[in-house]
């Protein structure tokens, strides 16, 4: 199954049923794996982001979030894919839709933090990275960045 068609991204709106939906996928992907709960976490910066769903045949599948580092650089974050989704180009288009959109908000680089398990997804977009391994919720991260 290939999905390079077919997904729709929608924008979601802090507090609604939309917003509870992606909360629930980044659980999915980003803490239930390592038995934590992103429910325990303050979620209120949320607020303060773009956030975007996927959509496969009205089903959220998928989240990608834009924010703010400085004027010129954006950042990239919530890069969640529910599992039986994942490996069919899904992680590539949500990149080139954030970065497209960050494009447009007229930021010429673009941050993200991600997993040292996906750093070479990452790589193969263009991303460098800039940070030696460092833990987030017990996870392997590294700092990357890319010139949009």
């Amino acid at each position: 199954m290939k999905l390079s068609i077919g997904i729709e991204m929608k924008s979601i709106e802090y507090g609604t049923d939309e917003y509870e939906v992606s909360i629930d996928i980044r659980n999915e992907a980003f803490r239930k794996p390592w038995g934590l709960d992103i429910r325990d976490e303050d979620l209120s910066g949320d607020k303060n982001m773009e956030m975007y769903g996927g959509y496969l045949d009205g089903k959220m599948i998928a989240t990608v979030f834009l924010a703010e580092d400085d004027k010129d650089t954006a950042r990239i974050k919530s890069v969640a894919i529910l599992e039986d989704y994942r490996k069919l180009g899904l992680g590539k288009h949500l990149m080139d839709f954030i970065e497209d959109i960050a494009r447009q908000r007229g930021y010429t680089k673009s941050n993200l933090m991600g997993r040292v398990s996906v750093e070479g997804f990452y790589h193969k977009l263009g991303y460098k990275t800039l940070s030696a391994p460092f833990d987030y919720q017990t996870i392997p991260h590294v700092e990357m960045t890319k010139d949009l």
